[in-house]
């Protein structure tokens, strides 16, 4: 039948999205359900036998009693005190997905826990051996109730009593151990503090001697008072500084006007002002005086050319000269000093010189107290560069100090709080219920065979799974269809033992199997309208696939429809043909293309509008016989004289063989069998089928089960009448229908749809 192109398509474009339609589920389910029918009977084997062993198992199981308790942890002992005793009670975790409850579960079940169980409770295996920690664990559990601080402990027993004893003992023997762990670690604390203490002490009395020694050495009294009052004696210094230098710039400057208009440095206005106070100098300066009175008169009486004038001139010539000379010697060569400067009237010396003297004192004596200023400023800049040292290093010793003083007050402290603790007998957990005897047991055969079902079933599917690994053949028509790429023309189910090995479109013309080898051939013609093929070649993958039988039954279907059939078995390897026809293989094609045989002298005809030619007895070298010139010739002559050639060719694994006779036909018609071919078979099959370069026709799928085939004939529970309306709706789609001669009878024109193919009405 033909496939349904629209359904592969739709199931190709969901694969090509990434997304698994419903179809493609289905599909898989499908074909694992068909897997599951063909394997189901060694699946059912494992199935009743993984049951019966787990229903074996359960009836050896004995009838045990569990005992349940409860333990109740807390967060801190009820005598802890401090921090060493809480320590000491508190449930702790190192790992962060860890919880407490988990940790101290561990411990309920550790060795040195159970194994006191099995001391006092004198608990023995099968054999009468103490019981080993191992397998008592395997009847322990202890789990958490969800959302609670408490633990569930219970124990299984065939004895309820000695169950409930069990549980009871293990509890009471966890919080003693608790207790004595609780005990033991304050104990190592004390101990451990008791050794500390001292040499703690001595490094508080280190630490105190250090900073007084550095105090007394950098002359610390108090360091933030000591920066606040340098601060404050900084800004008064640089106050000063900027008051005094004004007074000493302002008194610069009119020390220097007058060094200007005096022409004299200090040292000479001393030595000029002490010569002025010369009783010698001011005698001369007199004579000077009277002599320029004298001088001034006499002028107003006579020229300068006068005795007396001439007189009076040499004689202040002579004082000037002795006033220089005791400049020169007094003051210094060269230095000129007015005698304005050196009078001395009424005994005063306010004069210009003495300011002079006056304001360069006063200069003096401002120089020095700036330098003496800045001399105490750099001693203050000094001191505040070095504070920040003095108070980091002052720093440190006082927090060391701080820190071996509070370890010692902790220690102190601890050692209090360890004395105290050691003394306690508080765990970490109480029991909130204890065991009692249960009255009820449970053999667990319940479980077991829940288990035996779940393993079976598993198992079951393993079963079916490995052997379809291990199977390498296509055993159906789904694998069939997605192994090849080939456009289905046909599927013929497997006939019964009676229809087996013969042509049944022969012998049973009416029925449902002669109707589907006539559907395969309009499938056929309607593959290629337009020049439908003339010459078929039929081939399979591998032998045993059915491909002579339905050469045959198709050539009796083509002939039963009118049309001159040629039936050629080149299988020259391992003939058939005259075996399914029930005639002689003395003579036939090898003595056609060897011989020169006439042909009409060997082809046979069975059947009305057919002709059987078949492969003649040979011997050797059938390659050389299909490859000749003679078989081209009586082929291309068979075109003229047959309205189809169909001619069997050996399997495809004969490459040889098939690639030769493959250039003298139309194209393919490829045969295949499920549960026959593997799919290495397949993939070589079509490698050689693509190495012809001959265009596939199609694929007839031979021998599919009832079963598998009625699901892809439309259901066939519905018979002949069903099938005949699926091939009538499947060639009224076909758009060549219409206004063809009829291939039967020439005078018609008008064509009618049949079920066998087109023929005009006449012939219908």
């Amino acid at each position: 039948m033909l496939s349904n192109n629209s359904n592969d398509q739709y199931a190709t474009n969901s694969s090509a999205s990434g997304t698994p339609s419903r179809d493609s589920l289905d599909v898989s389910m499908s074909e694992y359900l068909v897997k599951v029918k063909r394997r189901w009977k060694p699946a059912l084997a494992v199935f009743l036998l993984t049951l019966g062993v787990t229903g074996c198992l359960s009836l050896l199981q004995q009838k045990t009693y569990q005992a349940e308790g409860k333990l109740l942890f807390k967060q801190k002992s009820a005598g802890a005190i401090g921090e060493i005793g809480k320590e000491a009670g508190t449930l702790n975790t190192i790992l962060n997905d860890q919880t407490p409850l988990s940790t101290q579960i561990q411990v309920l079940e550790s060795e040195p826990v159970i194994q006191q169980v099995i001391d006092r409770q004198k608990l023995t295996d099968q054999n009468g051996e103490p019981l080993k920690p191992e397998d008592f664990r395997k009847k322990l559990v202890a789990e958490v109730v969800g959302g609670t601080d408490v633990v569930g402990v219970s124990y299984k027993h065939p004895d309820p009593k000695i169950a409930s004893n069990v549980v009871n003992t293990l509890m009471d023997v966890y919080i003693q151990t608790q207790i004595a762990s609780n005990q033991s670690q304050p104990g190592a604390a004390k101990e451990f503090i008791d050794g500390q203490l001292p040499q703690v002490e001595a490094k508080v009395k280190t630490a105190e001697e250090q900073i007084s020694a550095f105090r007394s050495q950098n002359n610390i009294v108090d360091l933030g008072e000591e920066k606040r009052g340098l601060v404050a004696n900084l800004g008064s210094i640089n106050q000063q500084i900027t008051v005094t230098g004004s007074e000493l710039q302002g008194m610069q400057a009119q020390s220097a006007a007058l060094q200007g208009q005096l022409g004299l440095n200090l040292e000479q206005a001393v030595k000029a002002n002490q010569l002025g106070s010369y009783p010698e100098v001011q005698s001369i300066l007199d004579q000077l005086a009277q002599t320029e009175s004298d001088l001034s008169k006499e002028r107003q009486r006579f020229s300068d050319q006068h005795p007396a004038v001439i007189s009076l001139n040499e004689k202040k010539n002579s004082l000037t000269q002795q006033l220089r000379n005791l400049i020169a010697v007094n003051v210094g060569e060269g230095v000129d000093v007015s005698q304005g400067l050196l009078r001395n009237e009424n005994g005063t010396k306010e004069n210009q010189l003495e300011k002079f003297i006056s304001f360069k004192i006063e200069e003096l004596s401002l120089q020095k107290q700036v330098g003496a200023m800045y001399n105490s400023q750099q001693e203050l800049i000094k001191r505040a560069k070095v504070l920040p040292q003095l108070e980091q290093k002052d720093r440190e010793l006082v927090r060391q100090a701080e820190s071996a003083g509070k370890t010692y007050e902790t220690l102190l402290n601890n050692l209090q709080e360890a004395t105290i603790a050691a003394n306690s007998k508080s765990g970490n957990a109480d029991v909130v219920e204890y065991a009692a005897v249960p009255d009820k047991g449970n053999s667990g055969r319940a479980i077991l065979m829940g288990m035996g079902l779940i393993m079976g079933a598993f198992l079951a599917n393993l079963s079916v799974i490995l052997l379809e690994m291990q199977d390498r053949s296509i055993s159906s028509l789904t694998e069939i269809k997605k192994k090849f790429p080939y456009q289905t023309v046909g599927i013929t189910r497997l006939e019964p033992p009676m229809y087996q090995g013969k042509i049944v479109t022969r012998d049973e013309p009416d029925s449902f199997s002669s109707e589907v080898y006539r559907m395969i051939q309009a499938n056929l013609k309607f593959l290629t309208n337009d020049k439908p093929p003339k010459v078929i070649l039929v081939t399979s993958s591998v032998p045993e696939e059915g491909k002579s039988t339905v050469t045959a039954n198709l050539a009796a279907a083509i002939s039963q429809l009118g049309r001159s059939v040629l039936l050629v078995d080149a299988d020259l390897r391992r003939s058939s043909q005259h075996h399914l026809w029930g005639v002689d293989n003395q003579k036939g094609l090898k003595d056609i293309v060897v011989d020169n045989v006439s042909p009409l002298s060997v082809i046979r005809q069975p059947m009305p509008k057919l002709s059987l030619l078949t492969s003649g007895i040979v011997e050797s070298n059938p390659l050389a016989i299909l490859d000749s010139p003679k078989m081209s010739d009586f082929v291309g002559r068979s075109r003229r004289e047959y309205d189809l050639i169909l001619i069997d060719v050996p399997p495809l694994p004969v490459t040889a063989d098939v690639l030769t006779v493959s250039k003298l036909v139309d194209g393919i018609l490829f045969v295949t069998r499920p549960g026959i071919v593997e799919h290495e078979s397949a993939e070589l099959a079509q490698e050689a089928l693509a190495t012809t370069g001959q265009k596939i026709l199609g694929m007839v799928v031979n021998g599919v089960k009832a079963n598998e085939f009625d699901r892809y004939s439309y259901h066939g529970r519905y018979g002949k009448n069903i099938l005949k309306k699926a091939m009538f709706s499947m060639k009224v789609r076909t758009t060549s229908m219409v206004l063809k001669t009829c291939r039967i009878c020439p005078k018609a024109i008008m064509l009618t749809v049949a079920l066998v193919g087109l023929n005009c009405k006449y012939c219908l």
